[in-house]
């Protein structure tokens, strides 16, 4: 019985600390750039936001980089007229 208190002790502080951890990314607001060409070498685009703004006094970078996946092109396909057409 004294396990089972002790580990509902561990998982709600995880919890609580993961929730905290969680806010702090929200407390910061940047403005970002377009997104840029692909990189061939990585696979991935970039794009850097400013500070914009910070709440709670939350210590915020005053630029960050982030990254994505570049997305492969695909070619679109013609589609068929639906309608009244010739037999």
């Amino acid at each position: 019985m004294q396990h089972r208190g002790f580990l509902l002790l561990a998982l709600l502080t995880l919890l609580a600390l993961t929730t905290a951890v969680a806010k702090k990314k929200a407390d910061c607001k940047y403005k970002f750039e377009s997104w840029g060409a692909c990189d061939g070498g990585t696979g991935t685009k970039a794009r850097q936001g400013t500070l914009k703004k910070a709440r709670y006094n939350a210590q915020c970078q005053e630029t960050i980089r982030v990254t994505k996946p570049c997305t492969p092109k695909t070619k679109a396909k013609a589609k068929a007229k639906k309608g009244k057409g010739k037999d």
